[in-house]
């Protein structure tokens, strides 16, 4: 699969918030502060696809190392809060 192939991919699933597939096709070009840019933007849209998708508990055990994902996590909303 080309770079055009699985990012246009991956839009479209976004587009159709079908988050189990944009987060698959993301989260394997992902590198956060990889030296390659669009590895790093790659592993930033895939924090932000998991708050989309609602996934806190996987945002929860990755922000104890990431501080993308301790960003991302502001952008949930904990069931628990209500």
């Amino acid at each position: 699969m080309t770079t055009h192939d699985w990012h246009a991919r991956a839009l479209a699933a976004e587009e159709r918030k079908d988050w189990d597939e944009a987060i698959t096709l993301v989260s394997a070009h992902a590198e956060c502060f990889s030296a390659d840019h669009y590895r790093h933007n790659s592993h930033l849209w895939h924090m932000r696809l998991l708050a989309l998708a609602g996934r806190r508990p996987e945002l929860e055990q990755l922000a104890t190392t990431d501080s993308h994902a301790r960003r991302a996590l502001g952008r949930t909303e904990d069931p628990r809060d209500h």
